[in-house]
């Protein structure tokens, strides 16, 4: 893993870690201000401890640690409010589940990691505060990659051709399961938008117990790009889509429509067409190269996503 990957997580991290009060240093001028946030010289130093944590041999030199901990950190808070425009927002039981797996992370209990944040300065509220930014910032990076990184066969197709013609082995992956579903999507990406979507969504729902084509209600009702194909999303496997859906799909039996099922998205109703394991060599070459396709694709999308906050919003670095 690079050095800049691997940062970019011990930065996330810091989101439900603190750095020992021995490493913080307690001043409150400005480090930057990204867009109608501020970041302190305390916020900025604390990450910075929390880098210098890292093995010595995955660390970058000191300056540049430095730099990449403050870009880390001004990028984490534009998304963060991108996120909050949207309406999006992290519930209590998702911030309770984050720091709870936090707390196990670290081997301590939930009470523990709150007494340990509270001896560096951050209080409960404080670190749950933290928990929620990452949360949300979590949800607008998975819109993003979800919105494009789906790979289509002809682009496994190609790829595989361009490999051939030159001469390069795709190795054999895993053989993972993957599912073949239809989906309706009603969006409800803010709070309040969500009690009329459900409603929506159920009317739906009955319409599929009566009969009537689960292709023909998604070109008619869905709201996301695969209306036109009748809600197809292709073969896909786990890890693939956000959580709730991809428990949704789990579950289901082939033919089986699922009840409404809740994402940040909105509002989904899925139906499994098929299952299977992706068990030959071909296929699972065929698989390795559209995990890596899809790796490329999510890292495109993060980054043009990154590159329209930074161009659409004010950023003043305070230091050097």
């Amino acid at each position: 893993m690079k050095p800049q990957k691997i940062l970019t997580a011990a930065l996330l991290a810091c989101f439900f870690q603190t750095a020992s009060a021995a490493d913080i240093k307690t001043v409150d001028s400005v480090a930057a201000v990204a867009g109608d946030s501020v970041i302190t010289m305390r916020q900025f130093e604390q990450a910075v401890a929390q880098a210098r944590r890292l093995p010595a041999a995955q660390r970058p030199p000191e300056n540049e640690l430095r730099q990449q901990v403050l870009a880390q950190l001004i990028n984490q808070s534009l998304i963060v409010q991108a996120g909050k425009r949207r309406g999006l927002a992290a519930t209590q039981a998702e911030v309770d589940e984050a720091v709870a797996h936090a707390a196990a992370e670290q081997k301590i209990s939930v009470d523990q990691l709150y007494a340990r944040a509270a001896k560096d300065g951050l209080s409960k509220a404080a670190l749950r505060r933290q928990t929620a930014d990452a949360l949300v910032a979590q949800k607008v990076q998975q819109q993003a990659i979800l919105q494009n990184a789906r790979v289509s066969e002809a682009e496994v197709d190609a790829a595989l051709a361009r490999a051939q013609q030159q001469g390069v082995a795709i190795p054999e992956g895993e053989a993972p399961r993957q599912y073949r579903a239809q989906h309706i999507l009603i969006k409800a990406e803010k709070e309040n938008a969500v009690a009329a979507a459900e409603a929506v969504i159920n009317k739906i729902r009955v319409q599929a117990e009566k009969g009537r084509d689960f292709g023909e209600l998604a070109r008619q009702y869905s709201q996301d790009g695969s209306a036109a194909q009748g809600g197809d999303l292709g073969w896909f496997g786990d890890g693939m889509m956000v959580p709730e859906f991809e428990s949704a799909v789990q579950k289901l039996k082939k033919g089986q429509v699922s009840r409404p099922v809740r994402t940040q998205f909105g509002w989904h109703l899925i139906k499994l067409n098929d299952v299977r394991e992706v068990g030959t060599p071909e296929e699972r070459r065929r698989n390795t190269i559209r995990q890596y396709i899809m790796q490329q694709k999510a890292e495109q999308a993060a980054g043009q996503l990154l590159q329209q906050l930074h161009e659409s919003t004010y950023v003043d670095v305070r230091i050097k």
